[in-house]
């Protein structure tokens, strides 16, 4: 079986829309992959660069480039899929590749892939493609394969421009997962000064996304303060005091949940609280360690 990988055409939309329901039946988390007009709509905007490997007219594997237009320099690897009468063949491997070199075409800086921590092949893809893991998303989105429980998420990040990570006096505990990361990344003295900036703050579903900059002890107390039976992530912009920052939330229940890409080039620190205690199967020695400090804490604060 001959099967050709290549970008997406405004035809195969309705090919893209019926793998991903023989895949996920109706339980996949984005309902856009299930009306075919806002696939070509998605495209043709530029939100989406799709690719597709197809075979006869047949679409057996899709990915995409998925444009964030609050980050404009970076898109996320998503909606990878692979029909099962394709699998093993590495066209999973391929669409990555493909979607790869058309981002060093675009002029991003980096990529991104969400891996689901239920899903091995989906950790084995991105270490496969160069990806670097840098966070642990606990309890981040609905299970796409219908089961109850929230799926947990490892964030890995591809950088295709120079991306280095602030070297700030974190404690020992940080240290020893964000060494590996120093040197995949490299590494630039502190900033003499926090960003000028406040708070944010967005709801997603049980999830609040909170946006720190100004760390003073007010906007922190104000944070531990945010409802226990919400899960609050907050993502902490590394100035010169984002180490006292992120002890000072952990003290109120955070934990670390590692790093995400910030604007402008930037990363942040991600604290997280209100998540399960779920076992997770990660098969990437950063993530467990993640997963094992975020047990640690918050088995120190139930104390």
């Amino acid at each position: 079986m001959s099967i050709a990988i290549r970008d997406f055409q405004a035809d195969d939309a309705a090919g893209v829309s019926a793998l991903f329901r023989a895949i996920y039946g109706e339980h996949y988390v984005y309902p856009d992959v299930y009306l075919p007009s806002m696939i070509r709509r998605h495209n043709a905007a530029g939100r989406w660069h799709s690719a597709v490997a197809v075979s006869g007219g047949r679409v057996l594997g899709h990915a995409a480039l998925w444009r964030d237009p609050h980050c404009p320099g970076s898109a996320e690897l998503a909606l990878n899929v692979v029909h099962p009468d394709a699998r093993g063949q590495g066209l999973a491997t391929a669409l990555g590749r493909h979607l790869r070199a058309q981002g060093v075409a675009l002029g991003l800086s980096m990529l991104t892939i969400k891996q689901v921590s239920s899903h091995g092949q989906s950790q084995r893809l991105a270490k496969t493609l160069g990806f670097h893991t840098t966070g642990l998303l606990l309890d981040y989105v609905a299970s796409p394969f219908g089961q109850p429980q929230p799926e947990s998420i490892v964030l890995g990040c591809l950088p295709l421009q120079s991306r280095p990570i602030p070297a700030l006096n974190w404690p020992a505990a940080w240290r020893e997962w964000l060494t590996p990361l120093t040197r995949a990344f490299g590494s630039v003295p502190p900033p003499a000064q926090g960003p000028a900036g406040g708070l944010s703050i967005a709801s997603h579903g049980r999830r609040l996304d909170v946006g720190l900059e100004d760390v003073s002890g007010g906007r922190l107390r104000e944070v531990a303060a945010l409802p226990a039976g919400r899960l609050v992530y907050v993502r902490l912009a590394l100035g010169p005091d984002a180490p006292r920052a992120a002890d000072a939330l952990q003290q109120a229940g955070f934990v670390c949940g590692g790093l995400v890409p910030g604007p402008e080039g930037s990363w942040q620190a991600l604290l997280l609280r209100g998540h399960g205690r779920q076992e997770l199967a990660l098969s990437c020695p950063l993530a467990n360690r993640l997963h094992q400090l975020s047990r640690q804490v918050a088995a120190a604060v139930a104390a």
